[in-house]
């Protein structure tokens, strides 16, 4: 079992990964640590003149759907701290990287291809891709990561901004100590970097939010309404979109899922529940459920918002879900509660390894 640490509060989250996650890790450390050694060190300057700025690049190669949702607070305080500001954002997910495009401040979004070395041709076009422009300011928002700081490397951008690390190397201009977070959830921790534009983090504590459009919100609403309508199910039913799959431990099994189900069934015959696929899971749970699937990522978090409720573990639906305005019931079995939770008032997150399906049934039934 590896014991991963929240910097922002030193808590300790227990989770199992696999052995080659657990080897990656502990190699990309060791690199980062050999390369700091032979790099000059960050000049410690604290401050940006966000008066100046005029482009910005966001960098976080990650392939998993909530640390990119995460990014949503700090891209729009940035617009609304720095609105003429035009934002790229580095990803490694083409599918997840989609979700933030359309937002309102963002020109372009830019994936990088996983497994980049084997495919020599696509690594050349990525690098003359991610080195056509000049930007006035890039953010490191991966921390010592390997693939982060290559990409920061090859990155033209007048300024360079990252937290202090020992393992740095990627000739960063900015550099600050970390400090006391404002904020301890993990959706909320990029704001963090509005200290480098000398602009305070917001003490009300923000959401996610992926900006939907109307345009948005009408297809997923026509397709809830087709939905029900090809079942002969009245458009006044209470319907709660779920999503079974997570990755690792937190994933719950279908059995729990079933209790869950009949639980809620019994207090109210009335209630409607819709299986979101996905390829990890490319059938329903029974044949109490409907099912759908969308591949464009902000259509189904659209969907989730036409739901009475949206149910999950802790995964990146969910916080898509949270970042599409839907209502959220988070179960939580392993990770920690007030780190990744579910952001926003009218939602909320339980751990369900302290309560039986049955009594989840009740809190859902207060929920909706």
């Amino acid at each position: 079992m590896l014991i991963s640490y929240n910097y922002t509060k030193n808590i300790k989250i227990p989770m199992k990964y696999p052995l080659h996650v657990t080897l990656r890790k502990k190699f990309s450390s060791l690199l980062n640590g050999v390369l700091s050694l032979f790099s000059h060190k960050p000049v410690h300057e604290h401050y940006i003149n966000k008066d100046e700025i005029k482009s910005i690049v966001i960098i976080r190669p990650n392939y998993r759907i909530g640390n990119l949702i995460f990014l949503t607070p700090l891209i729009n305080e940035l617009q609304k701290n720095i609105p003429n500001a035009k934002i790229d954002i580095i990803v490694g997910m083409k599918l997840a990287g989609k979700i933030l495009a359309p937002m309102p401040n963002v020109d372009k979004v830019i994936d990088i291809p996983r497994k980049l070395l084997l495919h020599p041709l696509e690594m050349f076009t990525y690098i003359r891709q991610t080195r056509a422009k000049k930007y006035d300011v890039a953010l490191n928002i991966s921390g010592g990561s390997t693939s982060a700081q290559i990409v920061t490397s090859l990155v033209k951008a007048k300024y360079k901004a990252n937290f202090s690390s020992d393992k740095l190397w990627a000739g960063f201009t900015h550099v600050q100590e970390r400090g006391r977070p404002t904020h301890v959830h993990m959706g909320l921790e990029p704001l963090e970097f509005l200290r480098f534009f000398n602009i305070q983090v917001p003490q009300k504590k923000p959401t996610l939010d992926v900006k939907l459009t109307q345009d948005e919100r009408d297809k997923a609403k026509n397709d809830l309404k087709t939905l029900l309508h090809v079942n002969n199910i009245s458009e006044n039913k209470k319907v709660i979109a779920i999503f079974r799959n997570a990755r690792f431990d937190k994933k719950i099994a279908d059995e729990w899922w079933n209790e869950w189900i009949d639980a809620v069934l019994k207090i109210d015959k009335n209630v409607i529940f819709i299986d979101i696929l996905s390829p990890d899971i490319p059938t329903k749970l029974n044949n109490k459920v409907l099912e759908y699937s969308n591949k464009n990522l902000r259509l189904l978090g659209a969907f989730f918002q036409e739901c009475a409720l949206y149910v999950s573990a802790d995964t990146g639906p969910m916080h898509l879900a949270v970042a599409s305005g839907a209502k959220v019931l988070a179960l939580f079995n392993k990770t920690n509660m007030e780190v990744y939770g579910a952001l926003g008032e009218q939602n909320k997150t339980v751990d369900i390894e302290k309560l039986s399906p049955q009594e989840v049934a009740n809190i859902t039934q207060d929920l909706l």
